[in-house]
This record gives structure tokens, sequence and C-alpha cells, in this order.
């Protein structure tokens, strides 16, 4: 009998299945290589400190003096959608004073009061690139802020807590002389 030669065949088999190989893994590699730089943004949405640093924000507004008037709410309810938080609101110099002081402290560039539900001040923001420069006490600040409201859920449906507005807010970090920006948002009952 004779032995037939399949060292030929081998080869090409092995070429197939390498090429295969190549195929799946440059797929994988450009579908999930994305998710990833997306990830390594958000990480600065909602994080721990930001979270923790709005909730003193939004207990200045709800507890301590801060003059949220009705025109206040109507701005927020009109075309504005918006109302920038500002320590002057507050009457009492004392806690003008500790709000500026909470304000450093926090190391807050804004923070916008505004709508619970989300979609009205999404729009506005989406179009307007200037809630990407933001200037404060004469430093301009590049943050990706229009990124961060497009992430947020839209809130479309009323709190459980019965919560009319939210607070949003910028705050400015750095680590190893490098800046970066999170931001983070919560509720507001008044």
């Amino acid at each position: 009998m004779r032995k037939l030669n399949n060292k030929g065949f081998m080869l090409v088999e092995t070429l197939i299945v390498a090429v295969f190989l190549v195929t799946i893994f440059s797929i994988l590699y450009n579908n999930f290589y994305p998710l990833i730089g997306e990830y390594e943004r958000r990480e600065y949405y909602d994080d721990i400190d930001s979270k923790y640093s709005i909730y003193w924000i939004k207990r200045m507004i709800q507890d301590g003096g801060y003059s949220f008037t009705d025109s206040d709410k109507n701005v927020i309810n009109s075309g504005a959608k918006y109302v920038e938080f500002n320590c002057s609101k507050f009457a009492n110099a004392d806690k003008n004073a500790v709000c500026k002081e909470m304000v450093s402290r926090l190391n807050l560039v804004k923070a916008y009061i505004i709508s619970y539900t989300t979609t009205n001040f999404k729009n506005v923001v989406k179009n307007n690139e200037a809630f990407d420069k933001m200037v404060v006490d004469g430093v301009t600040h590049n943050v990706d802020f229009r990124d961060y409201i497009a992430y947020l859920a839209e809130f479309s449906k009323g709190s459980l807590n019965r919560a009319n507005y939210r607070v949003v807010g910028v705050f400015h970090n750095t680590k190893d002389d490098n800046d970066f920006y999170t931001y983070a948002t919560i509720e507001v009952k008044r």
C-alpha cells in the first residue's frame, strides 16, 4: 500500500485556523477597546467624593436658609431651565461665609439647580458649548460637563421622596499634578 503525503494539507489547515483566530480576536478588540475608554471617562461620574460633596451642597440649599425664591422656581420651569448655586443667596452673613468656605473645601467649580426631570436641562446643555468652559474667579476650566449631562438618566417620573429639583455639581480635583473634574447630582426637596 502507498501512504499519502498530507503535509501540505496540515499547513493549509493550520493557516485557516490561524486566520480564523486572528479575525475573531480583531473583532473582539475593535468592539471592546472603545468600551474601555468609555469606562475610564465615566470613572469620574458620580464617584464617592463627588456624591459626598454634592450632598453637602444639597444640605445647604435645603436646610441652611438658602434663598430659593419663586422667581428661581419660575426660571427653572421656564426656558432657562436652571439656576446657578451661589453663596450670596444666603441672607445671613455667617451662613454666607460658611458656604464660601465649604465651596472652597469641596473644590466646587459650578453647581446648577435644575428641575427633577433632567430632559429640559439636557436639551439646554446639549446645544450650548459654553457649558464645557466654566470661568470661576477668572480661571477658565475646560470640563466635559455636556458629556456628563448626556450620560444622566432622564428621571422622567417624579421622585419617590417628592423632590422637585436636582442639584448638579462640577468639582475640580488634582492627583499627581494632573487636573481632572468629577461630576455628581442629587435630588433636592424645596
